[in-house]
């Protein structure tokens, strides 16, 4: 049997988007196994304006150096009217590739990851000589859902919290049409809890101590929010802790870190990006992290409680006001919230890290990708939306 394609829409500005369509992915060759041939395209790569292109670049330069820009581009383009703008100017010139794309693939389905990229999708399918197929919108926002997510020229939209369902229901986009699943994390985050032997010997494979309180440090995929000097302070803080940090893709941090010590003497673990970051997450007590939804998904779904540190001006601001409401975490933007908030939390049986692990327990969703999946193959094998 021929695999059926699939068109998976990204962007990328920050590692989210694509983590997301990856998550999806990985789900399809877990339950459906050589069925689809699924293709994950960032259409600003080639085929977009070089204003846009360029834009879309330096996004892990900006959230680094001046996050408070990317605030101001978010919030000037977070309504109806920019959203018209940026349709008829700059997104104009992805639509015809996009086009070319879906004329040359004829997917099953196209599925949209990212909020630029939903309008441009619905035009482009339906241009003269392409197939028309389902359009689905899959939003990676977790709390403050952009203007530009809203699209009722799609099939389906799938939420991940009330903030979004309410976005798509005000634009006209019926009840029938919206899929409140949540947001999509990678299989290797959504596997059972694991037992104390086996969370044991995941750390001596990854050069832990298997006794201690793991504090895990990092600022997404571009490690961004002084994740250096919050190493720093952790290190020399005299907590009974074992420090991780994880830089990603800011390798000015990790140089800076290289040979970092605890206050004991002992070397910090410092690492730059990585590929296996469910074990990170799995094996520690605690995550210090910024409030990007897809991190807050993936602790969640591993029952691991958040420390924010900081979040992006725009789209993240919500997800903190959630966390802390929730209960699955506390928002610590200040260094010395953070050492005394990990003081309280590592002092042994603390009643405050008991009460967000029961709250990390209820809010998980670890469903939500297989659910996204299911929808996808019900959709691209019968071209209809199904009822949720």
């Amino acid at each position: 049997m021929t695999a059926q394609p699939l068109l998976f829409l990204i962007a990328d500005t920050g590692g989210g988007h694509r983590a997301s369509a990856n998550a999806v992915r990985s789900q399809f060759e877990v339950d459906h196994p050589g069925e689809f041939d699924i293709h994950i395209v960032d259409p600003f790569a080639g085929t977009a304006s070089p204003w846009l292109r360029h834009t879309t670049d330096l996004y892990g330069t900006v959230i680094q150096h001046a996050s408070w820009m990317w605030g101001a581009l978010y919030y000037s383009t977070n309504s109806k009217p920019a959203v018209s703008l940026l349709k008829s100017t700059v997104l104009r010139s992805v639509e015809s590739g996009l086009a070319r794309l879906c004329q040359r693939l004829q997917p099953a389905a196209v599925v949209s990851f990212h909020p630029l990229l939903n309008h441009v999708a619905a035009r482009a399918v339906r241009r003269p000589g392409v197939t028309r197929v389902p359009l689905i919108t899959v939003i990676t926002d977790l709390v403050d859902v952009h203007a530009a997510w809203a699209c009722r020229d799609v099939d389906a939209v799938v939420t991940p919290s009330p903030g979004g369902l309410d976005r798509a229901r005000r634009v006209g986009i019926p009840g029938e049409r919206c899929f409140p699943f949540g947001l999509p994390v990678d299989v290797s985050f959504t596997r059972p809890p694991l037992t104390p032997d086996q969370r044991s010997a995941l750390r001596l494979k990854l050069g832990v101590a298997p006794d201690g309180f793991v504090v895990l440090l990092c600022g997404g995929a571009d490690g961004s929010g002084g994740i250096a000097r919050r190493a720093r302070a952790l290190a020399k803080a005299s907590l009974p802790i074992e420090l991780v940090v994880i830089c990603g893709r800011n390798r000015s941090a990790q140089k800076r870190l290289a040979g970092l010590c605890d206050h004991r003497g002992s070397p910090v673990a410092v690492h730059g990006f990585v590929n296996n970051m469910a074990e990170w997450v799995r094996t520690a007590d605690v995550i210090a992290t910024k409030a990007g939804p897809g991190t807050i998904a993936e602790a969640l779904c591993c029952q691991t409680p958040l420390l924010l540190t900081w979040y992006l001006h725009g789209q993240e601001r919500g997800n903190v006001d959630w966390v802390v409401d929730t209960g699955a975490g506390r928002y610590v933007p200040d260094i010395d919230q953070l050492v005394d908030t990990v003081a309280e939390f590592s002092r042994p049986g603390s009643p405050g890290l008991a009460r967000l692990r029961e709250a990390v327990m209820r809010v998980a969703r670890p469903e939500a990708t297989a659910d996204i999946a299911e929808l996808i193959v019900s959709m691209a094998r019968g071209g209809i939306v199904p009822r949720s």
